[in-house]
């Protein structure tokens, strides 16, 4: 039996995850795994920092997290920590895991974020964040996975260890390389080449890579992973590219490494600057840094001095390392018998975490469609709406945090305040504006817990009177966020410490 042949072009996180999980999951005997990295061509890690369902890599992979961490320089993230993005000087955090637990009422439960919507503004509650177990966690420095409630516990009864969930900061170029170690001793065959030339069917599929080594790949399919050039799918194929730049303004970033001077926090920073906003990642031997930002309202020297000024004091590891970027997708992830996964395909920005996530999830794809697929080209257009829907989800939540704020101090943030949105997005804040609720597809990647940390966090409604309700009484209500506050925080406190959780 001929075997299926695929060859993944460009390494990276994006070509090693991918083809630790194509080498994973498809059988060796019907299946054949190249894959081409220059040498010559430097990796752009597309990111540092995950969101929650990284976690299922591990168990996809049959590894075990701890170790995986310890190769990668990792650590445990709670969630993100957004500063002077609604003001200059208010914070929030948005937190993986469940804000609060349900109040009952006639013995019917009422969702902890109606509670909020409908008390919030009578009691005079300002912070969200404080309401969840994984913000206090993260705010104090402590980690523990979930603890699960005990069989058969009351469902009226409150374990907010239990609503705990995490993700991995991690170096990418180590992730990149603890991959290829892991791939290669499950048959994938690595050449160290760069791609010279490249040969087209009459019907426009790839046929093969000419490598500056003198080797021809041929393959059944091929996987682009060659960053934002898109070597395949963009430069040979001419995929069409949907230009978000309207939405997202940010186009450019510093990026920079700095030595510690604490121990490393359970959650990753987030703080605006006069033209975009800083990250910073604490991993275990250094601090990942950076500065996204707009070109069209801060030229590149002030946007690395702005940097640099925010981390004077810290020993810098690196020099500050320049990356030009378009926001967008391609309309077609999968076109003819190139299937794009990364940068390739498209770029979000880093704002909230999901780049690797959409190299996981589509890696993922990519490997349910070769296995169950009966219909490739079925199985292709099914993968492309798939990763369209993911895609501007996305759009509209990173949109959202700029969009929503109260800022006004610069050119830039007057921009975003007053810039046109996706209608899928203003239809959402509609939504939330008539009713506290927003009608999510089920399984969305933000749930309307993440959507509505954001709303509050960000200030987006100035009150919530329009929500109150009068069937609960005040003093019941106090009385339940009084509880809550005083469980979590209780049951928090007993956590160890995150570094106890990295020896």
């Amino acid at each position: 039996m001929n075997k299926t042949t695929i060859a993944i072009i460009g390494g990276g996180t994006a070509g090693w995850m991918t083809a630790a999980i194509l080498a994973k999951g498809l059988p060796q005997a019907q299946y054949n795994i190249t894959l081409v990295e220059s040498p010559d061509i430097p990796t752009v890690g597309v990111g540092e920092a995950t969101i929650p369902p990284i976690i299922q890599l591990c168990k996809y992979l049959e590894v075990e997290e701890k170790a995986l961490l310890e190769a990668v320089e990792g650590t445990y993230k709670y969630g993100i920590h957004f500063e002077n993005w609604s003001q200059i000087g208010h914070s929030y955090m948005h937190a993986f895991g469940k804000t609060g637990t349900e109040f009952y009422h006639d013995d019917k439960p009422v969702s902890f974020e109606k509670m909020w919507l409908q008390h919030a503004a009578q009691l005079g509650l300002k912070s969200f964040t404080a309401f969840s177990p994984t913000a206090t966690a993260a705010y104090n420095n402590k980690y523990s996975d979930a603890i699960p409630a005990p069989e058969n516990a009351n469902p009226k009864f409150y374990y907010p260890l239990s609503h705990l969930f995490h993700a991995y900061q991690f170096d990418a170029g180590l992730l990149a390389n603890w991959l290829k170690e892991y791939a290669v001793p499950l048959g994938v065959n690595f050449i160290s080449a760069t791609v010279n030339d490249i040969s087209q069917h009459s019907n426009g599929n790839i046929a093969c890579v000419h490598l500056d080594n003198g080797e021809k790949i041929s393959s059944d399919y091929f996987v682009d992973c060659s960053g934002a050039k898109g070597l395949l799918s963009k430069q040979t194929l001419n995929g069409e590219f949907i230009d978000w730049s309207a939405y997202l303004p940010c186009d450019s970033a510093w990026a920079v490494q700095t030595k510690p001077t604490t121990l490393p926090f359970p959650y990753t920073k987030s703080i605006a600057q006069s033209s975009g906003w800083r990250w910073q990642i604490p991993l275990r031997q250094r601090n990942g840094n950076g500065y996204v930002y707009s070109s069209q309202f801060i030229d590149d020297q002030q946007a690395k001095n702005e940097l640099e000024q925010a981390l004077k004091g810290q020993e810098q590891l690196t020099e500050p390392k320049q990356i030009k970027f378009n926001t967008g997708c391609l309309k077609q992830a999968w076109h003819k018998n190139v299937i794009a996964l990364g940068l390739s395909a498209g770029f979000m920005e880093p704002l909230e975490s999901t780049s690797i996530h959409l190299i996981h999830k589509y890696a993922i794809e990519l490997k349910n469609a070769f296995i169950y697929g009966k219909n490739m080209q079925q199985e292709a257009d099914m993968f492309n709406s798939k990763y369209l829907e993911d895609t501007h989800a996305i759009l509209d939540f990173l949109t959202l945090h700029y969009h929503c704020t109260q800022r006004s101090d610069s050119a830039f943030w007057r921009h975003c305040s007053n810039m046109p949105i996706p209608e899928s997005l203003a239809d959402k804040l509609q939504q939330f504006t008539n009713t506290g609720w927003i009608d999510l597809p089920q399984g969305a990647l933000f749930s309307y817990s993440s959507w509505l940390q954001v709303l509050m966090g960000q200030g987006y409604l100035s009150s919530y009177e329009q929500f109150k309700q009068n069937d609960i009484s005040e003093h019941s209500a106090r009385q339940f966020f009084t509880n809550v506050h005083a469980a979590l925080n209780n049951e928090v406190a007993k956590l160890p410490a995150h570094s106890l959780a990295l020896l």
